[in-house]
């Protein structure tokens, strides 16, 4: 910007000139291309009526709709101010766009003032997946005022969505973002009513996973890789690490003294409460990690699985890995596994080793645990709603398993 320069926000363009008639309250509305909206004393357009009544309960005034006669707009607003004195005027409807509110709605989520259905707030990956899901919806539907958005409309929707293929889930997803985008705008009178309540969804259409490996060709499968790109499947399957957990897995959390790991310790990767465990590590992911802490330089910080290049989250990007090393195995004339049937093959091996369903739901991370209150260093961490032992007799159950079943 030159000196002396100020910077001026830009004004929206006008498109009509409104002027005062000589009836009270009632005004008359020109083109721009009128005389009169050129500074000059005659009207050369056809321009519409509108009136207005004061509100004094609500604090502002009411309008009623433009129509071509004088007449006609103090006729409605007489009608108006009846209603207006009879206190049966209907809500302002939202002067805001669902695709304007969007942005407002995701940074009150970002900054902890939108809260979910159980007064909590969004995690980041909760945030992105509103964000995605409200811009999934038709423009014709995030162009229009909240107020104006219909069941009938969102329904629509639906429909095509269906149409479109789009899974049961996706299109869940989409609705309960748009359920939560309400519930945020009906707070703040941003809207005065929900219409994605009473949407029918499809039933869940998505099926059973069924690509489970035994511990063979799992570990075969991990040979075929780097030792780096291993090791996410590695904490998957030997650990029953969620993505996001992986993801965020730092070095401070893993213990080799006690043969542990704290999974989803801070906010971005915990997917609930439930998620934060500690889980003991079974013997080949133990020498996968130990393995790659060394090939790292002992680091006694950063990220276990860090990212490939800068990154704005620092993250790795498994998405790209999945897809390089699926296509990797399918090169070889091997069966692909994915990073969530590698969790879900882990919850198979539990239930073969023979652990109980209570302590593999700790494993798993489906069940929130009780800790020391004073418990700061990993080493001191307890479960409280298991019997003591009990998580390492499960580790062992399960290393038996792996090891005989590696052997067939």
């Amino acid at each position: 910007m030159r000196g002396g320069e100020t910077a001026v926000a830009e004004q929206p363009k006008r498109r009509y000139v409104d002027t005062k008639t000589r009836y009270e309250c009632i005004f008359a509305r020109h083109s721009l291309q009128c005389a009169l909206a050129l500074g000059r004393q005659r009207c050369t357009c056809k321009p519409t009526y509108y009136g207005t009544v004061w509100d004094k309960e609500a604090g502002r005034n009411h309008r009623t709709k433009r129509v071509a006669l004088i007449s006609e707009a103090r006729v409605r607003r007489a009608d108006l101010q009846a209603e207006v004195r009879a206190g049966r005027v209907e809500k302002p409807s939202s002067s805001i766009r669902l695709h304007n509110a969007q942005p407002i709605f995701i940074a009150d989520c970002r900054a902890g003032i939108a809260l979910n259905k159980h007064g909590k707030p969004y995690t980041g990956k909760a945030i992105t997946n509103l964000d995605s899901s409200l811009k999934r919806l038709p423009e014709a539907i995030r162009r229009r005022y909240l107020d104006k958005i219909t069941a009938g409309q969102l329904q629509a929707a639906v429909d095509d969505f269906r149409r479109e293929g789009l899974s049961s889930s996706r299109i869940r997803s989409i609705i309960n973002a748009v359920r939560s985008l309400y519930r945020w705008a009906l707070a703040r009178e941003k809207a005065t009513d929900n219409p994605a309540e009473s949407i029918q969804l499809p039933a869940n259409d998505s099926t059973e996973r069924d690509r489970v490996a035994t511990p063979a060709e799992f570990a075969s499968l991990l040979d075929r890789l780097e030792p780096g790109d291993a090791l996410p499947w590695a904490l998957a399957a030997y650990g029953t690490a969620r993505s996001q957990e992986i993801r965020a897995l730092e070095w401070l959390e893993v213990d080799f003294g006690e043969d542990v790991m704290l999974l989803a310790d801070s906010e971005e990767a915990r997917k609930s409460e439930a998620a934060r465990r500690i889980v003991p590590l079974v013997k080949p992911l133990r020498r996968r990690l130990h393995a790659e802490w060394i090939r790292q330089g002992r680091p006694t910080e950063g990220r276990v699985c860090p990212p490939r290049r800068e990154s704005g989250s620092g993250m790795i990007s498994l998405d790209q890995l999945q897809k390089r090393i699926v296509k990797l195995w399918g090169g070889c004339g091997l069966r692909p596994i994915g990073l969530q049937d590698s969790r879900h093959t882990a919850a198979t091996w539990l239930d073969h080793a023979g652990v109980s369903p209570k302590v593999a739901s700790v494993f798993m991370g489906h069940k929130a645990p009780g800790r020391q209150s004073d418990a700061a260093p990993i080493t001191l961490r307890r479960y409280t709603h298991v019997l003591p032992g009990e998580l390492q007799r499960a580790r062992d159950r399960l290393d038996a398993f792996l090891s005989e079943r590696k052997g067939e």
